[in-house]
């Protein structure tokens, strides 16, 4: 009966485990406001793990960190491994903060000041040093079309035309 036990326990306990390495981002052109709205979704216990690394901390805590906030180092880690250029010209996104739902953290950015949506080229390289599976998919929508891009450890730029 023990063994019968520990094993449906390995079992539930094993289901938490999120078995393939994933990131999606949502960009979505508001012609009437002129901007690009960006949503990055993550796992939690992923994005935790990236930060301590680039921070050189294992024991950051990142939605209670001592010292600083989470959204400090949410913005520093999106800063150095998330990059959007539109038009051909390199962007730089406003953080606007994140919330977090079940095991994901969500992180919303915007840029201002986007008349017109001729290209728009995204680098992401979120996750990828810790996981060389880590797969970043990014959608697109434009006039309620959208178009996506699947990024990679070993692809880690691509560039959407319109």
């Amino acid at each position: 009966m023990r063994k019968y036990f520990m094993l449906v326990a390995v079992i539930f306990l094993s289901s938490f485990k999120h078995p393939i390495h994933v990131s999606v981002c949502d960009i979505e052109f508001d012609k009437e406001r002129n901007a690009l709205e960006i949503v990055q979704r993550i796992f939690l216990d992923d994005l935790e793990l990236a930060v301590r690394n680039q921070q050189g901390d294992q024991m950051i805590d990142l939605l209670s960190p001592k010292g600083t906030t989470t959204d400090n180092l949410v913005k520093a880690y999106l800063k150095a491994h998330f990059k959007i250029s539109v038009n051909n010209k390199a962007e730089t996104y406003s953080y606007l903060g994140h919330e977090v739902e079940g095991d994901a953290l969500y992180a919303y950015m915007e840029i201002e000041k986007v008349k017109k949506l001729n290209s728009i080229q995204v680098y992401s390289a979120i996750l990828t040093r810790e996981h060389d599976d880590q797969v970043n998919l990014v959608h697109v929508e434009v006039d309620k079309k959208i178009k996506s891009l699947k990024l990679t450890n070993s692809n880690k730029t691509d560039q959407l035309e319109y």
